[in-house]
């Protein structure tokens, strides 16, 4: 379920974004996507939406 979330320049950047919503920054790239944005830094007030939750699509180094 995707749920849509009002950001502020204050958020700094979908990386903060993601770590905080999605639990995982690289899933900054996901949210861009979804969203037809091409930087990952918030300048302005707007709604993106935030993709589900996607344990399999973690940025992490595998051991």
């Amino acid at each position: 379920m995707s749920q849509s979330i009002l950001v502020s320049p204050s958020d700094i950047s979908l990386w903060h974004i993601a770590a905080r919503f999605l639990g995982d920054a690289t899933q900054a790239n996901r949210i861009m996507s979804l969203n037809n944005l091409s930087d990952t830094w918030i300048t302005s007030l707007q709604t993106i939406v935030l993709p589900p939750i996607d344990a399999s699509q973690t940025g992490g180094i595998d051991a």
